[in-house]
């Protein structure tokens, strides 16, 4: 058995036509009070540097086991083979699954382009 420690990141393409509303959903998404709201609705600990010192943080039992697990946990990565299959599925997603395959087929075809050999 081991522990994982992680993190999602999302990152905001400088060159991109709506560069100026990505900034401000990535603002929204991070301020102090949708973190804690996170935090009270969903039990997620927040990346606020202020809500993560908040006594809410401290007196979380899970959030309190991971920071004590955190020194002896590996970290999570995500290879680069991921993106391509990732992106390919969610692109049949948002497109309705227009072809009708089978949900699991398509599962399974990510799969094996994340865990192809080189």
């Amino acid at each position: 058995m081991a522990s994982f420690a992680g993190y999602k990141l999302i990152g905001i393409n400088a060159y991109s036509k709506n560069k100026d509303y990505a900034l401000m959903l990535g603002r929204y998404l991070t301020n102090y009070d949708n973190q804690m709201k996170r935090l009270k609705e969903r039990g997620l600990g927040p990346s606020n540097v202020k809500a993560a010192e908040s006594d809410l943080v401290k007196t979380n039992p899970a959030i309190c086991a991971l920071n004590d697990q955190a020194p002896y946990a590996a970290a999570q990565r995500i290879g680069d083979k991921y993106w391509d299959p990732a992106q390919t599925l969610g692109t049949i997603l948002l497109d309705g699954n227009s072809e009708g395959t089978d949900l699991q087929t398509l599962l399974d075809s990510t799969v094996e382009g994340i865990t192809a050999e080189n």
